[in-house]
């Protein structure tokens, strides 16, 4: 066993299987392995493709043979790719290390989505039980729909204007007590400064990790901002259709999808029982008759 445990890893298991039995039946027996082996990998790599397949058509079980093909190719090509990346270094096991590295750094942003997906599972229970409604009042557009590419690219780079937009609109927020104007041109423009700073040291995180950092707090600051945004817009509309965690995901890894679908429900709301007005002060009511 210790002769073992300190040799590689390739050899640990040849010799493991030459020792059930005389050179001819442990050939045999690595043949046999390999077989296996080589089965085990390609029977995964089709389920893995088909599963990829099924999800880019959208949840048909059976997708076009030629879009399978497609997929089972990239996925093959990546691998290869990978493996062909690691040749240069020094270790003979270098490119199986880089391979290992890159589906961990790929699977982990995955790892989130399988909890957005368990909560989605969550609230589907809940309204099989009945415990909520299924057609209780969701936003007019899903967050990823059809929206206009100038409003993606202003969203993108400017989130500030249609936040300034969005919180003159509906009310409630700081500042609004002097002027709703003041108070999205406030908001707006504070939004506008985070994002900007957070791009800017973005870029200095390649020389200092420290402002990398820097960068991703303020982006997350701004992207929760946006959630509870999100969220007050709901509480406002009475949209019944989802949660502050949604929110909050929505704003901090969909920040210019989620302005978008808000300015678009605030804008082509046609609910006959409309969300009550949002109270004004002296100050403001003196500012409008003037």
């Amino acid at each position: 066993v210790v002769c073992l445990y300190n040799q590689g890893m390739t050899d640990m298991f040849f010799d493991q299987i030459s020792s059930y039995g005389p050179r001819g039946f442990s050939d045999f027996l690595s043949v046999i392995s390999l077989v296996c082996l080589f089965l085990y990998f390609v029977t995964s790599s089709d389920s893995g493709s088909m599963i990829v397949d099924m999800i880019s058509a959208n949840g048909f079980a059976e997708p076009p043979l030629l879009q399978r093909i497609f997929w089972s190719a990239m996925e093959g090509q990546c691998a290869i790719s990978l493996l062909h990346a690691g040749r240069n270094l020094p270790n003979a096991t270098g490119s199986l290390k880089a391979l290992q590295s890159a589906s961990l750094l790929t699977g982990l942003p995955y790892t989130f989505i399988l909890f957005w997906c368990a909560q989605s599972l969550y609230l589907l229970v809940q309204e099989e039980a009945g415990v909520l409604d299924k057609d209780r009042k969701a936003f007019r557009k899903f967050i990823v729909d059809s929206y206009s590419l100038a409003d993606a690219l202003l969203d993108t780079f400017f989130p500030g204007y249609h936040f300034c937009v969005i919180v003159k609109q509906i009310g409630g927020w700081p500042l609004s007590g002097i002027s709703r104007l003041a108070s999205g041109i406030a908001w707006g423009v504070g939004i506008q400064l985070v994002y900007f700073w957070s791009f800017i040291l973005f870029w200095c995180g390649i020389e200092t990790e420290v402002w990398f950092l820097v960068a991703l707090t303020l982006a997350v600051g701004a992207g929760t901002t946006i959630g509870f945004l999100r969220t007050n817009v709901r509480d406002i509309y009475r949209i019944k259709h989802g949660d502050m965690f949604t929110d909050l995901v929505c704003g901090i890894f969909l920040p210019m999808f989620t302005l978008m679908q808000i300015l678009d429900h605030i804008t082509n709301d046609k609910n006959e029982d409309p969300p009550p007005p949002v109270e004004t002060n002296k100050v403001e009511e003196e500012l409008e008759e003037a």
